[in-house]
């Protein structure tokens, strides 16, 4: 049972905040970094991937790629850049305390309830089904055989996506531990989608396409122009492509879940979310064990963060880069960006599989449309995880009435806020019945940028406010994260002077 703050321990590092005071324990002995052992710790890399692996790559970065060809993709390379300096510096609040990140920002002033309220207010556009409605899209193209000229059906569309979001919210049902659940999913994600967006590309993308769009990356003087000469740049959608590459908005938190999850550091000390059925001797405790300060944390918690920035650096950023800029490869030598009207948003996500079957054979168009459903569903099912876990530890935490119950309930938590949360998507579908997969997902993509940059101001501070001073981020590191918010922010506030102050000042004239 956690200590409240006037029972804490003599040798607590720091204060608690404004949670209970953490346990006290020793950082474990971290595995030797070796080739062998590497591998077998790769996990919250690969599942952060896997989960990564969505909406940007599948349809806002093949967009931009055949719009701009390459300009602008920097926004790509800044904001992976960005997301893993926040992903290694949520890991290790986690690898010294044995609790998420968010757990972190409930401990800050001015405590749970006003924390818990302010980020499922950030959070609330992310319960749109967004993901199950693309994959509606590419469903019923590929069942019902659409061409580009045919019509699709928005409410066979909408049906659709209904069976897909609640099919992906029962498969957390099962597994045991529900993360080993999705390092197998999203595992095998990466490897298939990797293996045959790499074939089309390395066999039907020209080396002049392969050039502009990876130089784009590094080249930031390379901008899209009109007829006159003038910038012409869709800030919406740049933004959105820079909120949708790597995960973005709250997603990047579940960093801190996945450690816990794999038992890295403190994180396996503390116990972790069993699934429904299969995981019923799994326990969760309400507070961290923070670990001890001293030259023996110091020695270990370095080695420890050895594992992390290979996972991180290696396995998240590399994935991450090649799932975005591979669709990108594809869009940009066949998607045909005159069909990408607004009337026929509601097929956005099966557009490059059908122009690029149209130029190669019925064969590609087929492969593709199963490729983007293999990027799609299972994100679907990550979203629901993701939701549910880090709103599930949210409460665990937070609230007093929750760390009464028993440390084996955390999955009754768990599984009704993701019942709310597909209650809350069918409602979507129900009640906005106008607005496509499409539509959601350019207003998520904005809103990421906001919350990411809340994100990692706030994270930074928990960083250097509550963990012990061997374990805290060097003024390096702090100055990297500052960088990185600065980029976000001028992404959402490039869409705000863009397409929202003109409308403000309309209302002045």
């Amino acid at each position: 049972m956690a200590k409240s703050p006037a029972e804490a321990p003599a040798d607590l590092p720091v204060d608690p905040g404004c949670l209970p005071a953490w346990g006290v324990g020793d950082l474990p002995e971290p595995p030797k970094f070796s080739r062998k052992n590497w591998i077998r710790m790769i996990g919250p890399g690969l599942v952060l991937a896997g989960g990564s692996i969505g909406t940007g790559e599948w349809v806002m970065g093949p967009q931009a790629a055949a719009r701009y060809q390459g300009a602008m993709l920097w926004a790509v390379l800044l904001s992976i850049l960005a997301q893993v300096v926040l992903n290694t510096e949520v890991m290790r609040y986690t690898l010294c305390t044995g609790e998420p990140i968010m757990t972190g920002f409930m401990r800050c002033k001015p405590g749970p309830k006003f924390w818990i309220i302010l980020y499922l207010a950030f959070d609330i556009g992310g319960w749109m089904p967004a993901l199950a409605g693309l994959a509606a899209q590419i469903f019923v193209v590929l069942f019902q055989g659409l061409t580009p000229q045919d019509t699709i059906n928005q409410e066979t569309v909408r049906i659709v996506s209904a069976i897909v979001f609640v099919s992906c919210a029962a498969l957390v049902l099962f597994g045991g531990k529900i993360y080993n659940t999705l390092q197998i999913v999203l595992g095998g994600k990466v490897i298939s989608i990797l293996a045959y967006l790499g074939f089309c590309c390395l066999f039907y993308v020209s080396y002049r396409t392969w050039g502009s769009l990876w130089s784009g990356l590094f080249d930031f003087t390379r901008y899209p122009v009109d007829a006159a000469g003038n910038a012409n740049i869709d800030w919406s959608l740049i933004s959105a492509l820079a909120g949708f590459t790597g995960i973005g908005g709250l997603g990047n938190i579940m960093a801190s879940n996945f450690v816990r999850e794999k038992g890295w550091g403190m994180g396996g000390q503390v116990g972790a979310i069993p699934s429904a059925f299969g995981g019923h001797k799994l326990t969760l405790s309400h507070i961290g064990i923070i670990c001890r300060s001293g030259p023996e944390t110091a020695r270990k918690f370095k080695a420890w963060f050895t594992h992390i920035r290979a996972d991180q650096y290696v396995v998240w950023t590399i994935g991450s880069l090649l799932g975005m800029m591979l669709p990108c490869m594809l869009g940009a030598q066949y998607l045909d960006t005159s069909s990408l009207t607004t009337e026929d948003r509601w097929r956005w996500a099966a557009a490059m599989a059908q122009d690029f079957g149209a130029a190669k054979g019925e064969i590609f168009r087929f492969l593709t449309l199963i490729c983007g459903l293999i990027i799609i569903v299972p994100g679907q099912f990550y979203l629901v995880d993701n939701i549910a876990r880090r709103w599930a530890d949210a409460f665990w935490s937070g609230s007093r009435r929750v760390r009464a119950m028993d440390p084996s309930r955390v999955k009754v938590i768990y599984y009704c806020i993701a019942l709310a949360y597909t209650v809350a998507g069918l409602l979507v579908l129900l009640l906005f019945p106008k607005l496509s997969a499409t539509q959601m997902m350019v207003i998520l993509g904005n809103l990421a940028n906001l919350t990411i940059s809340m994100t990692i101001i706030q994270t930074m501070y928990v960083n250097v406010r509550f963990l012990p001073k061997e374990t805290r981020p060097t003024l390096g590191k702090q100055i990297a994260m500052g960088l990185a918010a600065t980029f976000f922010l001028t992404m959402f506030g490039l869409v705000v002077n863009q397409k929202l102050v003109p409308l403000f000042l309309k209302l002045f004239d």
